[in-house]
This record gives C-alpha cells, sequence and structure tokens, in this order.
C-alpha cells in the first residue's frame, strides 16, 4: 500500500469531534452521548430531509419533521436516527414505480417511526393510517404501544398531537404520556384497546424460527416472526433477558444503562435443537433490534444448552446483549461522525481517503473488512471479553463450564489482538479523534504498542 505510506498526517483534533469520538470507548450516560452527537444529529437529519424533500411531502411529514429537526428535543432526533426510518426512505426511493408489493405497507411504517419523535418534541401535527396497509400488530417505536388494527373498524385510523397531549380516534379526551428518559420510552397509561395494545416490556419482542440479516425489507416482517406481548414464549425470551440484564448490572451499572438506551427490541429464535444459519446479529441499515437464538450461542465451542432456565444460558445472552448493543451505540455514533448515507460503507472516524483500507478478520475465510468497521468489531468483541472474564471468576461454574469459557475467551482475545495490531499499522488512516481512541481501547483492553 505505498500510498499509504507516503500520506500526510492528519489535521487537528476538533474538540466537538473529540466529545464524539470519545463516547466510544467511555460507558457513560446517555445524556452525555446525546450531547455529544447534537451537532452530528441535526446535520445528518437536515441533509436527510433535503434528499428525501419530495417523498416526505407527499406522505405530509414534511412539516412535522423540520420541526423535529429545528426543536430543542435531543431525544427527538436520537428516534429518528436510531430507527429503520433511513432505511425505509431508500426503499421506498428506490421503488418510484410503485413495483414492490408491499410500497403501502412501507409508507405507513414510516409514518408510524416518526409518530413518537412528533410527541416529544411537542410539534402539532395529524397524521392518517390506513388499516388495509396494516393487517398485523406493529410497535410504536419508542413507545409501550403496539398497534393492531384487526379489530379497527374504520378505514383510516387518525392521530392527533397538540402541546404534548395525543388523542387516539374514538377517545373523548387527548392522552398524556409519561417520559422515561433513561430507556428514550414515552409510556402511556391508557387501558387495553382493541387497537392500541400495552406491551409490558421495556422493549419489543419478536419470536422467531429463523434469525435474518434482512437487506431490503424490515427483519421483523420477515414471515418467521412474531411480535410478542403476553403468553409462553413472551414470557421465556423476557426471563432470558431479564436475567441476562441483572448480570450486566451486577457487572457494570452504567453499561447497562447505556445497552438499554440503543436496543429497542429483541429478536428470538428460541428453539432447543438445531443448527441455526445466524446465531446472532444486528444490522447497520435497522439499528436498535438485537437478534439471536439464545439456547444454540454456545455451539462454536461445542457447547450445548440442555434445558430452558440453565444459569449459563443467561450468562451466554447478557455477553451477547453487550457484544450487540455496543454495536448499536457505535452505529448511532457513526452516523452523526459521518457525512455519508447509512450504508456498509460509513467511515467514521477514518480517514475518508482511507475507507476501502481492508483489514482481516480471523473469524472469517477468504474475506476482509473495511478498515471502518474496525471500531464496531474491536469495542464489542473487547468489551465481551472483559464481561466473560468478570463470569469465569465470579460465578459458580462446573468443570466443563469453565473450560467452556476459556476457550471462548482464548478465541475471543485471539480476535480482538488481531484488530488492534492491524489498527495500529495503519495508525495513520485514521482521523485524529480516531487515533486518540484507538489508544484508548489499546489501554482500555490491556495491549501495549511497542
Amino acid at each position: 500500500m505505498p500510498g499509504i505510506l507516503d500520506s500526510s498526517a492528519p489535521t487537528a483534533v476538533s474538540e466537538p469531534r473529540l466529545r464524539l469520538a470519545n463516547c466510544l470507548w467511555e460507558v457513560t450516560s446517555p445524556q452525555t452521548i446525546l450531547a455529544a452527537s447534537s451537532l452530528g444529529a441535526t446535520e445528518r437529519l437536515q441533509r436527510l430531509l433535503e434528499r428525501y424533500r419530495t417523498l416526505l411531502a407527499s406522505l405530509g411529514l414534511l412539516e412535522s419533521l423540520e420541526a423535529v429537526v429545528s426543536s430543542q428535543s435531543l431525544v427527538a432526533r436520537f428516534m429518528l436516527i436510531h430507527s429503520p426510518f433511513e432505511f425505509l426512505l431508500a426503499q421506498l426511493d428506490e421503488d418510484r414505480q410503485r413495483e414492490r408489493e408491499d410500497h403501502d405497507y412501507l409508507e405507513e411504517r414510516v409514518k408510524l417511526i416518526c409518530l413518537t419523535p412528533c410527541w416529544a418534541s411537542r410539534a402539532p401535527f395529524t397524521m392518517t393510517l390506513r388499516k388495509r396497509c396494516l393487517l398485523k400488530p406493529v410497535p410504536i417505536h419508542y413507545t409501550n404501544l403496539i398497534l393492531d388494527l384487526r379489530e379497527f373498524s374504520r378505514n383510516e385510523f387518525g392521530v392527533a398531537s397538540s402541546n404534548g397531549a395525543v388523542r387516539f380516534p374514538g377517545e373523548s379526551s387527548p392522552h398524556d404520556f409519561a417520559w422515561d428518559e433513561s430507556l428514550c420510552l414515552l409510556r402511556f397509561s391508557m387501558g387495553h384497546a382493541p387497537f392500541l395494545l400495552r406491551n409490558p416490556a421495556d422493549y419489543v419482542v419478536y419470536s422467531s424460527k429463523n434469525v435474518i440479516k434482512a437487506e431490503k425489507i424490515l427483519s421483523e416482517d420477515s414471515s418467521t416472526y412474531a411480535i410478542q406481548y403476553q403468553g409462553e414464549v413472551f414470557e421465556e425470551v423476557v426471563g432470558i433477558v431479564e436475567k441476562a440484564q441483572a448480570l450486566i448490572q451486577a457487572y457494570q451499572p452504567a453499561l447497562l444503562t447505556e445497552l438499554r438506551f440503543f436496543v429497542r427490541a429483541f429478536g428470538m429464535d428460541t428453539s432447543l435443537e438445531g443448527i441455526a444459519k445466524t446465531l446472532y446479529c444486528s444490522t447497520l441499515t435497522q439499528p436498535g433490534l438485537v437478534q439471536m437464538a439464545p439456547y444454540l450461542l454456545g455451539a462454536p465451542e461445542g457447547m450445548k444448552v440442555e434445558k430452558r432456565g440453565d444459569p449459563l444460558l443467561a450468562m451466554l445472552v447478557a455477553a451477547q446483549i453487550i457484544h450487540e448493543g455496543l454495536h448499536q451505540k457505535h452505529y448511532y455514533l457513526n452516523r452523526c461522525g459521518d457525512t455519508e448515507p447509512a450504508n456498509e460503507r460509513q467511515h467514521g472516524f477514518i480517514r475518508p481517503e482511507f475507507s476501502e483500507v481492508q483489514i482481516a478478520c480471523p473469524w472469517t475465510q477468504n474475506q476482509t473488512r473495511c478498515l471502518h468497521l474496525f471500531f464496531t468489531l474491536a469495542l464489542s468483541v473487547g468489551f465481551e471479553v472483559l464481561f466473560l472474564e468478570h463470569l469465569l471468576h465470579t460465578q459458580r461454574l462446573r468443570s466443563e463450564e469453565q473450560d467452556f469459557f476459556k476457550r471462548r475467551l482464548k478465541r475471543k482475545r485471539r480476535y480482538v489482538l488481531a484488530l488492534l495490531v492491524q489498527a495500529e499499522l495503519l495508525r495513520h488512516c485514521f482521523s485524529a479523534e480516531g487515533q486518540i481512541v484507538l489508544g484508548e481501547l489499546s489501554r482500555l483492553f490491556g495491549y501495549q504498542t511497542t
């Protein structure tokens, strides 16, 4: 790579960019992250509104979203960026001839994503959803409500908002909501209605027969996915997640607060047997959703969870929540530090001219990954390693479980070391802020440069 070796040094550190970059490796509060990302989030949404201006105007959303972007609400902008909003707009924009069968449905999904940011910013608006396009229950993002229009008698479902209160069809008075700042969640206390179901969990639960990493649809819209809000499957998934979160809480409460802020939904394949094509994943274009096959997570080291309720299950899921949740955090920060549309070629804190420099990943064969993925890979695996080491030293483990943890740690440590060595060799490809974060990561994970 002669062109890289001859490169000049990066420019001086920018204080706002450094604050944003430091959020990558620091375990801090959501409020600190929102403050550091405020300028980048606003600029990204402004570009987004300009790029899709005609489309948003046709959906009747443009004026309301302009009010959200110009409001004082950091959270409202976060809700738009940390959602599939940009992904759905890109899908609609590519289908201007309306050839997709689900085109109308995607339009209603975009509207639903815009509801809560408008409520949070207190921007007045009126929205109409078409029942014929919403024939299955769907969540209202960042609320405790699930919209189910199957029993709704009218063809259109109208929602109006003014002065922070929301009015639904057939309701004599508007509904207030309580704002849960720690979870970025708007809670409605309204009673059960046929078309508005209250989700008893602080996150959306999907069951799946096959975890997928969808590229043209929302993963949760796959035919094998079903939204859950009651019953045995719901209780099983919530039980797994809550036990896992308790382990993270005991390990580092501030880390759990971060993870709960960035993870809005879980998609779980709860099969006890079989071989899952994908054991776990999260997707850059569909932020907030963490997917996994919890009972099969030990498969790479030959460990099998024999029964439901096995304590090892909560440990594996907790480690995976840390891994995927930190991906989610990085996706958001990267979007606020990057001028490009959301895709697999973002560079974030990599210098733009080096965004396509390749790195090798120890867990893939005959494949390379672009350097821009370094931070999300190193962060997620590095923090997972620290947590697994904590479990190995604090939990009562059988001898075979101890051997399993040691095998997994050996494999994961090898990943982190390989990533850090490659990044150090290509240090000049990082921005000034990225170079500082690279040093902090090496220090955090116990490595020294020579």
